[in-house]
């Protein structure tokens, strides 16, 4: 069994686990910061108030008491040559070059050399000075990484024992002083391990804070651009209905010219009336707000808990809302139709075909032929609804193509006219652009221009009717488009919002469905179908087609 040497001071198990830790610890670089370089400047501060103390000490004949010191002459060569070291120290700590790390490694350097030498003239160990050397290592300990500072811990106790090998090399050899060396040796490896401990663990929590300070404004950064892009206004105002924050959806809905800081009550006084029903307890009965020519629908919600928390105000445009609601019940009533359209298919399969054989018979007689005439009109009429639904329901995939608009209606036009050899049918073309195109589905915007077409000569009312097409680009949007406009007797002005709702007509032959079908389609192919009012009350009926730019 191998015993420590007499005088030693051996380090307890649990002292060597955490200086095993730091051997193994990565060196990994410390980041310099402010506060750092504010550290080594008040261990310069530290450095020259101690110097002149010892020198005013020295001068005054106070330090052969105090110190009781051995050798005088070299403890003053010792305080002015670090006197000068300390202001040398100075200059690198203005410039800030070195390095950070540098710099500390050199100034504990510095104050280990010289506060050893200090001990070595004042009576060794036991004197007490060593003891100044722990707030430097503390300082630089702070500053370092673990592996350094561990590196640093160990010079300064070497120091320590070499001087008090060298003072009792010539004295005589003392086993108590050398125990007093190993506590203070001990104390400079708890000092400066404890303290770079803490630095390690204050930088982590530092750089962790940073991170989610960083995560933090990114969340919030990407909240507001959220926020900006919704189509929903959105508000938040504090207890005292003061406007905090708000998006440009809300100004737009409000029609009004918002600023934080002002009272609800001036911006939007029927919409602090509903807050003010809200906050009252009258929550179930919140109504559209008349906001200009919008009408809005406000909800509520505490951001938090009391009646101090601020109140999230969400803006709905109700017209949009209640587009989206009829949207859906068509959407649903589209497709109950289509399936009430199967189930009626087949048994007019069957009266089409038993009036198909009724045809044939030879023992008509003028009454039956009237009535057989009847069955096939009708018949005919309810298998167009049915084909009509049946269109709606169901959209063939769409194939858009670019379509040179002049070249392409004068073939369309040919073809629609070829099934009206006996009651011409007559469609001119003003002077189209030749290089204007269009995209597409060839099939559709077939579709759409033969029930346009079929509308402006069903709706005669025995005039000669003559369509008129003409086409251009926008002058704002760039938008390609197509008017179909007739010489007939056009639409009355009480009708204009109807024309495109599901089953409205006013033949009495008509479905309803013909413009609803060709809105539909347009929407289908990126495109808009427009009802045109006319300018004078002797034009007749015009829809518009604006078709939608390219993006590919």
């Amino acid at each position: 069994m191998r015993h420590p040497p007499a005088g030693g001071c051996p380090l307890p198990l649990g002292t060597l686990r955490p200086l095993r830790r730091m051997i193994h610890t990565p060196a990994t670089p410390v980041p310099e910061a402010p506060e750092d370089w504010r550290i080594l400047r008040l261990l310069s501060l530290y450095r020259l108030v101690l110097i002149s103390a010892l020198l005013v000490a020295y001068q005054s004949g106070y330090s052969l008491v105090i110190f009781e010191q051995t050798l005088p002459r070299l403890f003053r060569f010792t305080c002015n040559t670090y006197a000068v070291a300390a202001l040398l120290l100075l200059l690198p700590l203005l410039w800030r070059r070195p390095r950070l790390l540098v710099q500390a490694q050199i100034q504990f350097a510095v104050d280990t050399f010289a506060i050893g030498l200090l001990v070595y003239t004042s009576g060794g160990v036991p004197n007490g000075m060593g003891i100044l050397l722990i707030t430097p290592g503390i300082a630089c300990a702070i500053l370092l990484t673990p592996r350094l500072a561990l590196v640093q811990s160990a010079a300064a106790t070497l120091t320590m024992f070499g001087e008090e090998l060298l003072r009792q090399s010539s004295i005589g050899f003392a086993a108590t002083e050398f125990t007093a060396t190993g506590m203070l040796g001990l104390m400079f490896f708890a000092t400066m391990m404890a303290s770079n401990t803490v630095a390690m663990r204050a930088r982590r929590s530092e750089a962790l804070a940073e991170r989610v300070g960083s995560d933090l404004a990114s969340m919030s950064r990407l909240n507001e651009n959220i926020i900006e892009s919704m189509q929903t206004g959105v508000l938040v105002v504090d207890a005292q209905q003061r406007l905090r924050s708000f998006n440009a959806a809300a100004q737009r809905l409000l029609r009004t010219l918002l600023t934080n800081g002002r009272p609800l009550q001036e911006l939007s006084p029927p919409l602090a009336l509903a807050l003010a029903r809200w906050l009252d307890g009258d929550a179930h009965d919140v109504q559209p707000l008349r906001a200009g020519m919008v009408d809005v629908l406000p909800r509520f919600t505490r951001l938090g808990w009391g009646e101090q928390a601020p109140v999230l105000i969400l803006l709905e445009d109700a017209a949009a809302l209640r587009e989206q609601a009829q949207q859906m019940k068509l959407a649903s009533l589209g497709r109950l139709s289509a399936s009430i359209a199967h189930e009626i298919r087949n048994p007019l399969a069957a009266i089409s075909h038993a009036g198909q054989l009724l045809a044939e018979s030879s023992h008509l007689q003028g009454e039956d032929q009237r009535l057989l005439d009847m069955i096939q009109r009708h018949g005919a009429r309810i298998e167009k609804i049915v084909r009509d639904v049946l269109d709606i329901s169901r959209r063939d995939a769409r194939e858009l193509a670019t379509l040179p608009l002049k070249s392409w209606l004068i073939r369309t036009a040919g073809l629609y006219q070829e099934g009206f050899q006996q009651q011409p049918r007559p469609i001119e073309l003003a002077d189209l652009p030749t290089e204007l195109q269009v995209r597409f589905d060839p099939d559709h915007l077939q579709q759409v221009l033969f029930n346009l077409w079929d509308n402006s000569f069903e709706h005669a009312a025995g005039r000669n009717i003559v369509v008129l097409l003409s086409a251009g680009r926008d002058a704002d949007s760039s938008q390609p488009w197509l008017d179909v406009r007739d010489n007939g007797p056009g639409i009355p002005t009480e009708l204009f919002e109807h024309v495109f709702e599901p089953f409205f007509t006013t033949a009495p032959q008509g479905t309803g469905l013909g413009l609803y079908l060709s809105r539909e389609l347009c929407e289908y192919n990126q495109a808009r179908l427009l009802y045109v009012p006319p300018q004078t009350p002797e034009q007749g009926a015009c829809f518009r087609i604006l078709f939608g730019t390219d993006k590919r």
